[in-house]
């Protein structure tokens, strides 16, 4: 804690000319007396402060000592500050929102008016990346038990609806297609598996320790992009014209071709499983699939099963 509040403190006056004893006491928490022998100890670690008596003293940082701002532009404290606030939204968390907090104090006061007005231009907002409330929780436990590396149990409901438990070892947490995931090695697949956070439930830290895999994460996507490739099935897609800004927008040119009655066709290969079939069928009557024709008995059978139930 107090390794975190001398960062922060020197963060505080780097952007400052001078603050008063008093005001570093009540903005971070402690007495004057702590505050003094702060100024002390990071003076010590090689960076010049210099005091000043009297009502209107204070501490400072020798000018010449001072980050120097250039190497930073607005742009780049822009881009960063406005990053920080869309994951901290999604998050929840408390630490980017200190982070977030001691960047901002990097600001040129100079440029503070540029930079407000530039937030009424571009904003990210990732909360609802996050999930409710529910979903939250789950994230922060299987946060912590990454960084401790701890053994995790949950349950967890994959793509064909399966609910099991799960007893993993947590390696990384990762954003990626829209979704969070966390990638571990499962004891009860004996493999290394992605599951995504917000599908995980009632997780629970156990009290054994971890030793990390081998196997980076980026190679796992690696190795998996290669197998899914190579397992991944040859579809053609008919879409309905309607649909020609959404299948232009998620498809490949190389991979659509445009018929006389403005409908497109769409030759690409996906991996099939559940949500094949549900992303199929996602379209209604936009979409007809014209290969394999097993592929397109399956949806056929679906959509009968969809129609009994109305």
């Amino acid at each position: 804690m107090k390794l975190d509040r001398l960062l922060s403190e020197i963060i505080f006056l780097l952007n400052r000319e001078m603050v008063s004893a008093s005001t570093l006491a009540e903005r971070f928490g402690v007495s004057r007396r702590t505050i003094q022998r702060d100024m002390e100890c990071i003076e010590l670690a090689g960076i010049p402060i210099f005091t000043q008596q009297g009502p209107q003293g204070g501490y400072g940082i020798v000018e010449s000592y001072k980050m120097e701002r250039q190497l930073m532009s607005v742009d780049d404290f822009y881009y960063i500050v406005t990053a920080l606030k869309g994951v901290a939204g999604s998050l929840d968390d408390e630490h980017l929102d200190s982070t977030l907090q001691k960047v901002q104090t990097l600001l040129p006061r100079t440029s503070t008016d540029i930079f407000s007005g530039r937030n009424e231009k571009l904003s990210l907002d990732f909360s609802m990346l996050g999930g409710d409330q529910r979903h939250r929780e789950a994230f922060k436990i299987v946060r912590e038990a990454v960084e401790h590396e701890r053994l995790l149990r949950f349950r967890y409901t994959n793509n064909k609806l399966e609910s099991t438990t799960r007893i993993v070892e947590p390696l990384t947490i990762a954003f990626r297609w829209r979704s969070w995931y966390l990638y571990a090695y499962c004891r009860n697949r004996e493999d290394y598996r992605l599951f995504r956070i917000s599908r995980i439930k009632e997780p629970e830290i156990l009290a054994a320790i971890i030793k990390r895999k081998d196997l980076s994460f980026e190679q796992f996507l690696e190795e998996n992009y290669r197998q899914v490739s190579t397992k991944a099935l040859e579809i053609e897609l008919k879409f309905a014209p309607i649909m020609r800004a959404m299948v232009e927008e998620y498809y490949d040119p190389k991979e659509c071709r445009i018929l006389d009655d403005g409908s497109l066709v769409v030759r690409t290969r996906m991996p099939e499983d559940g949500w094949l079939y549900g992303y199929i069928l996602s379209f209604g009557e936009y979409v007809e699939v014209l290969k394999p024709h097993r592929l397109r008995k399956i949806i056929v059978e679906t959509a009968g099963k969809i129609e009994k139930i109305y």
